[in-house]
């Protein structure tokens, strides 16, 4: 399937799409969206942590398990 996406201005309550030479197919779905202000783009807020967390230090080993697999009553 061959796509084609583009962004048009809209004059006077219609646009024109051109397509390309080698374009073959005979029927096309056509899907009009409003394109986004790009004005009215919100840059999205970093996440910051927690101030009382500041300078605290994770001493754990992330990879090994928290509890050995002997300890799982439901494997036994």
């Amino acid at each position: 399937m061959e796509a084609i996406r583009e962004t048009h201005d809209v004059l006077g309550g219609s646009i024109t799409i051109h397509l390309p030479a080698g374009f073959a197919a005979r029927r096309v779905e056509v899907i009009v969206l409003p394109a986004p202000d790009e004005s009215a783009v919100a840059h999205p807020r970093r996440h910051r942590p927690a101030p009382g967390l500041a300078g605290t230090v994770i001493r754990d080993d992330l990879i090994e398990p928290a509890v050995s697999p002997d300890d799982w009553g439901a494997l036994k």
